[in-house]
């Protein structure tokens, strides 16, 4: 088994370099501001943090929301002093807490261009913090919150996110307690462009919301009906197509909260390609099967070992066939590092079967 090294694209990859510099940071091209607005109906809302339901539809989100709000965080990216806090204040993002002893899940995207890194407790005890991973291919990075103990986490959904399933998307903007935004799943194992600009970072296994989306909410949980994690919210400017919330994948957090809290590393298991999943009616209309469409080959990773080549479809993985439920990705399909798989691939007119075996990489 060949471990690491597999080179990745970029801006998110640079959070992890940056963890073993002691800060986070730097790229001069910030990503834009979120500018795309879902549908109408929408409930945003500011709730108290002990707020209660009485069994309609909006009380129970504001009960989800209230619960959940002892956990949520303010992720502060540089040095704020008070006469920042009398204009619109820069440097805060969100996070939410993942272990009693500090572990603390957002978004790669909330802690670009970060000189300092801190987190701010809804009661009031603000920490130092350092980065203590990330996943570079789901967008996701945890801080530790240094010296924390007893914190009050939010537990992950033993179940993915489904479309029509109630989503609750809870942030702390830099006024206020929590905000709260509620809508329905839309999509889920999307593959999305988050960054825009002259940087690109495409993410795997993304969710969308039927929502509108708050750019400040960037790095929050998003919550499902029993008030358990199914994504990590992250503001997006690269797609134009996409409007709404949209969320890093829950079980991925789920993953590396789960590596890194058994001494374990950033590293995760890749194919080393990048794909994008193609629906029946979007490859039928281009003559190709329902899979996911290969974009990229990783130079010497274990795709391009197999003979993979950018176009090829791959449809299924040990024969589970590849779509929404089970994207390409390792960690999606309970795939390791080390473990010879068989991939069905359409090339052309040609029906392959490819082995190659997963290992470590950054991406």
């Amino acid at each position: 088994m060949r471990r690491g090294g597999l080179d990745r694209r970029a801006l998110l990859a640079a959070v992890v370099l940056s963890a073993s510099l002691g800060l986070v940071g730097g790229a001069a091209a910030g990503w834009a501001i979120y500018q795309h607005y879902g549908p109408s109906q929408r409930i945003i809302t500011q709730v108290p943090a002990n707020s209660g339901g009485d069994g309609t539809s909006s009380a129970s989100v504001g009960s989800i929301a209230g619960t959940a709000a002892p956990s949520v965080v303010k992720v502060i990216t540089r040095a704020v002093r008070p006469d920042d806090l009398l204009g619109a204040p820069g440097g805060f993002a969100v996070g939410f807490v993942a272990t009693s002893d500090g572990l603390i899940v957002t978004s790669a995207h909330a802690l670009e261009g970060a000189t300092q890194l801190r987190v701010a407790m809804s009661d009031g005890h603000v920490y130092n913090a350092v980065v203590a991973g990330a996943d570079v291919a789901h967008g996701i990075a945890v801080l530790r919150a240094v010296g924390a103990t007893d914190l009050s986490a939010l537990s992950f959904a033993s179940t993915t996110a489904r479309p029509g399933d109630l989503a609750v998307a809870v942030g702390a903007p830099p006024f206020g307690g929590v905000s709260v935004i509620s809508g329905t799943v839309s999509s889920v194992g999307r593959s999305l462009d988050i960054s825009g600009g002259a940087s690109s970072s495409e993410v795997l296994d993304a969710i969308t919301v039927d929502a509108t989306a708050d750019p400040q909410d960037d790095g929050g949980p998003l919550l499902d009906a029993s008030g358990q994690v199914v994504g990590v919210v992250v503001a997006v400017s690269g797609d134009p197509t996409l409007t709404g919330v949209v969320a890093l994948s829950g079980r991925d957090a789920a993953a590396l909260v789960d590596r890194l809290s058994h001494g374990g590393s950033s590293l995760r298991p890749t194919f080393g390609v990048t794909a994008v999943l193609l629906d029946a009616a979007t490859g039928a209309a281009a003559g190709l099967p329902p899979g996911a469409l290969v974009r990229s080959v990783v130079p010497g990773g274990p795709a391009e070992k197999a003979g993979l080549l950018r176009g090829d479809v791959i449809t299924a993985v040990n024969g589970v066939a590849i779509d929404a439920t089970h994207p390409l990705d390792p960690a999606a399909l309970g795939l390791e590092s080390g473990q010879e798989v068989s991939l069905s691939v359409t090339r052309g007119k040609q029906q392959l079967t490819v082995s190659l075996t997963i290992v470590d990489g950054t991406g």
